[in-house]
């Protein structure tokens, strides 16, 4: 005679059929990193214009600084934050230093930028001494944050391709 399963066991079971999917899809994600640099490239390219050096006309400055605003709330938070939470194991069990060394540094600029950008979405660079330190701070830390990417995933970058002739990188 065949026992029925309870309710309960039942639910048991999706539950942990649920969970194993999930693990599994957060342990992947961790090495899927082309959405996620491919987006913090796109953020600086349409950010860097954007700094006060650069003489661009007032309709060039307002439609960058919508797509830049627009770009960080949407893939910052859906491609760039789930990698990077997620690829934290990696960088914590990786045996070789550099990648130990520019990932923890890559966290630092990380959290700096997404917590300045997030701040100049929110208020904006009120023309204060607040306001021009979380601008620079965030520009600052862009710009290393950009040339760290590309040294930390070299071998694997979306723009790899442009570095290929000077690094002798194989795939």
């Amino acid at each position: 005679m065949h026992s029925i399963a309870s309710p309960a066991s039942s639910s048991e079971s999706v539950k942990q059929s649920v969970s194993g999917l999930l693990n599994r899809w957060w342990n992947r994600l961790a090495y899927q990193h082309r959405a996620a640099e491919s987006s913090l490239h796109l953020l600086f390219v349409s950010g860097f214009p954007l700094w006060s050096v650069f003489s661009i006309s007032w309709d060039l400055e307002r439609t960058l600084l919508l797509a830049h605003s627009l770009m960080g709330l949407v893939l910052f938070p859906l491609y760039v934050l789930p990698f990077w939470i997620s690829h934290r194991r990696l960088i914590q069990k990786s045996r070789k230093a550099l990648l130990r060394k520019t990932g923890r540094a890559l966290d630092l600029l990380l959290l700096l930028c997404g917590l300045s950008g997030a701040y100049l979405i929110l208020n904006g660079n009120r023309g204060d001494l607040l306001g021009w330190i979380i601008h620079y701070l965030h520009l600052v830390t862009s710009i290393p944050l950009t040339l760290l990417l590309i040294r930390h995933a070299l071998r694997w970058s979306v723009l790899s391709w442009l570095f290929k002739p000077f690094t002798g990188i194989r795939h």
